[in-house]
Order: structure tokens, then sequence, then C-alpha cells
């Protein structure tokens, strides 16, 4: 496996070599190119100024071209309509008789007599007798005699090679310094990467013990802290269903030795007549109705967490809703002596799931009579927000201790620590209630008010 250090080194090597590369590469191919482009102004101008300076009979001429020679390192040529040559900057070996322009500057003249009639001729012409190259600038002075100018290639020829063994040797010792600089860089960089492999290897392993040491505000930060919190987060809720499945061992248990005491009085002739053995078979009834119920609540929560659960979003009454909701409840209402309000107006309508909905609000009264004062008072109000909807239940009594707020919405959590079974609780309904919120986007919560405690659903109306 490679790591980090290696792919950058790599990397950073392969982008260098390919840099010097294709500069060796450009440079052989384009360089003189563009070096005989960029002199083709050069050639022009200076064929301007010195057509000008011989058409106004300039004094001492031969050493103002001589001069352009030395400057511009260009050979100056000034030949008649017969090729013979009447200036040049540059001295000329004459054996005998007129000296001529060279035979390879006659046969481009010959090729390119129409062109030159127009503007002028510029191209790369190899010498006859030397064999060099040469940018060779031709052009045509008052129809009668004929400007030549010749700047060798080469210099650019050399000047490319040099430059090509100039960058290997500068690519070399990139490489070097950019390898140690790279090699320290991503030591620096792979450091916090492989700390936090090992906390994400030992979460993996459920092992929530070590943590990353967020130093820097950079993304490697916010992966640590990510890291971090995933951690917390799935170290709670390892805790959280190890207490689920404590919690259920301790809720099946109680039901399950409750039935199979029964049972086996009734088993050893326990109850001795009609009326005893009817009342074991109701407390067997009950228990049974109660696990059952309890199962029920439970694939009911796993499915609302899972996704498995569908929302069919409706229109209705939300008034009607709760008045047939709560009609239900009216025999508690009477037993305990409570006064049951609803405080909705009749035009409100709530857009949700019915079934979900009613689900929630029926913990929410079920958790409120089952907390409610005798005597007291039960309230289920409406607050229509721009875009949502809160639902709350107040139920007069004690407040809850303020620590144990947020611990209520916990699958079998119970206020009461002696894990009364008082009105059959079993701690689903709260959790439920909050799946439901979550399923609809909203948000569910409780607070302590005055004379007793509210309960609250808030769903998006969109």
């Amino acid at each position: 496996m490679k790591t980090i250090k290696t792919k950058l080194f790599l990397s950073f090597f392969t982008f260098m070599m390919t840099f010097v590369f294709c500069s060796i590469l450009l440079n052989t191919l384009f360089l003189e190119k563009f070096y005989i482009y960029k002199n083709r102004a050069i050639f022009t101008k200076t064929a301007d100024e010195i057509i000008e300076a011989y058409n106004s009979n300039v004094e001492a001429f031969k050493d103002y071209i001589k001069a352009i020679d030395r400057s511009e390192g260009m050979s100056i040529v000034i030949s008649d309509k017969d090729n013979i040559i009447k200036y040049s900057s540059y001295p000329q070996k004459q054996e005998y008789g007129d000296v001529k322009l060279p035979g390879e500057i006659v046969e481009a003249l010959k090729n390119n007599k129409i062109n030159l009639n127009k503007t002028y001729f510029y191209s790369v012409i190899e010498g006859a007798e030397s064999g060099n190259k040469n940018i060779t600038y031709i052009s045509n002075i008052n129809n009668e005699d004929i400007l030549v100018l010749k700047k060798p290639l080469k210099g650019i020829v050399e000047s490319t090679r040099i430059a090509n063994e100039f960058f290997i040797f500068i690519g070399g010792v990139l490489c070097l310094i950019g390898g140690l600089i790279t090699y320290i860089f991503s030591k620096r960089i792979s450091k916090p990467i492989i700390v936090m492999s090992d906390v994400a290897e030992g979460i993996a392993n459920l092992n929530f013990e070590k943590r990353v040491q967020v130093t820097t505000e950079d993304e490697i930060g916010t992966l640590g802290e990510s890291i971090n919190m995933i951690s917390e987060n799935l170290q709670e809720e390892l805790e959280r269903r190890k207490q689920l499945v404590r919690n259920m061992s301790h809720e099946l248990k109680t039901p399950i030795a409750a039935v199979k005491g029964y049972t086996e009085g009734l088993k050893y002739g326990i109850a001795e007549d009609k009326e005893k053995a009817e009342k074991y078979y109701k407390v067997i009834i009950s228990e049974c109705d109660r696990m059952d119920s309890m199962i029920r609540e439970l694939l009911n929560l796993s499915m609302l967490e899972g996704g498995a659960i569908k929302l069919n979003i409706s229109k209705f009454q939300f008034y009607e809703f709760i008045k047939t909701l709560s009609e239900k409840f009216h025999s508690t209402i009477e037993e305990k002596n409570l006064t049951f309000k609803i405080n909705i107006e009749k035009s409100i309508f709530v857009k949700a799931d019915y079934k979900q909905l009613e689900s929630a609000v029926n913990n929410f009264l079920i958790n409120a009579l089952r907390h409610a004062a005798v005597n007291g008072c039960i309230k289920v109000e409406a607050q229509v927000f721009p875009s949502s909807i809160r639902i709350s239940v107040f139920n007069e009594g004690q407040h809850i201790a303020e620590e144990e707020l947020k611990h209520i919405w916990d699958v079998f959590y119970t206020v009461d620590k002696a894990r009364t079974r008082k009105y059959d609780s079993h701690g689903l309904g709260l959790s439920i209630v909050q799946s439901i919120a979550k399923l609809h986007g909203g948000t569910c919560g409780a607070e302590n008010i005055k004379d007793g405690v509210q309960f609250f659903i808030e769903i998006p109306q969109q």
C-alpha cells in the first residue's frame, strides 16, 4: 500500500519530469519558429530605415549599414537588378570583375519574383557554400535595386541546446530540493491523518476512548472534529442500545414471571374455586396483553427510526381531531375528576399524517393522564406560526427535574426510579413521539410551566 508521503513525492516528481520534458520538447519544436516569427517585424523596420536612407543619399551610406550590421547582427547587401552588389555591410571576396549575389539568393529571387513585386520576401535560406541557415529578407528598392538582409540561425540553435541543458540541470536540482520539501510537508500532513486512522480503527472496534487532538482550523481539523463527534454519538448510541436491552429485559421479566407464577398456580391447583381461577386467567391475559403492546410499540418505534414508514400527508380540522381522540379517555378523566380543555379554534387545519399524529398526541394524552394531579386540569392547545403548527398538551401536577428533561425521550427511560407499574407504564410513548416529529421534519419538547408540565410537537406546514 502506497502511503500519502510516497504518493505526494511521486506526484511532485512526475510533475517536475513532465514539466522539464515539455519545456525541452517545446524548445526543440517551436523556439526556432517563434524566433523567426518575432524577427519579421525587426527585419521590416530595419529594411524601411535602410531604404529611406538609401533614397535620401545619406553620406557615408556604407558606414551606416555597417553600424546596423554590428548593432543588429544583420548582414546587409544592396544589388542592382542584374544581381551585382553595390553596397555590402561586410567585405566581399572579389577575385575578378563585379561581385554578384550568392546563388541561393538569386534562386530565391527567381522563385519569388511575383511576391517580391508586391511586398517582400521573408524566409529561411540555406547557404550553398557554408550550409548554414539564415533568416533572409529581400525587398525591392524603387523597382531598380534589391535589398537583402540576413541573420544566421546558428545562434538560436545553440541557444536552444543550451536552454535544454539548463532545463535538465534545473529540473534535477528542483526534484532534489522539491523532493525533500515534499517529504517534510507530506510528513506534517500525514501525521494527523495517521492519528485519525488510528482513532477510526478504534471506533470500528467499538473503542471510543481515543480522541483526535484538533490543532488546526482547516479541512483536516474539521475532519478531526467530525471523527470525534462520530465517536461520541456512536458511544452514546451504543450505551443507549445497551440500556435498551437491559430495560427490555427488566420490562419483560416482570410480566413473564407473573404469567409463569399464575400458570403454575393453576397447574398445581392453588386456585381452589372457579372465581379464583378466573382471577388467575385475567391476570395472565392482562400480562400477555401488556407484553404484546410493548412488542408492538417496539416494532413501531423500530420502523419509525429505520425509515420504513412512509408518511401519508392529508389536511384535516384539528379541533375535531382532538375531540374525537379525547373521547376514549372519558372514563379515566372522570375517575380522576380532571378538567379537560381544548383551546383550539375550529378554523385551524393541520397538514400531517393523520395516523402518526394521532399516535403522537395519544401518547401525550396518556402521559398527561398518568401524571396529572387528582382534580387537576389537562389542556390541549394549538399555536399557528408562519411555517409550522405547534400542538401542546399540558397537565397540572408536579414538575419534572431539569436534569431529567433531556432524558425523557429515551426508550424505556422513566423518571420513576422505582419503576412502578402504576398505569401500565413501559416508557416507549415519548420515544415514538420524537420519531414521529423527526419523520415529519419537525421537533418536539417538554417544559415546566406554572402549575405543571407541557409537552409539544411542532410540525412544518408547507
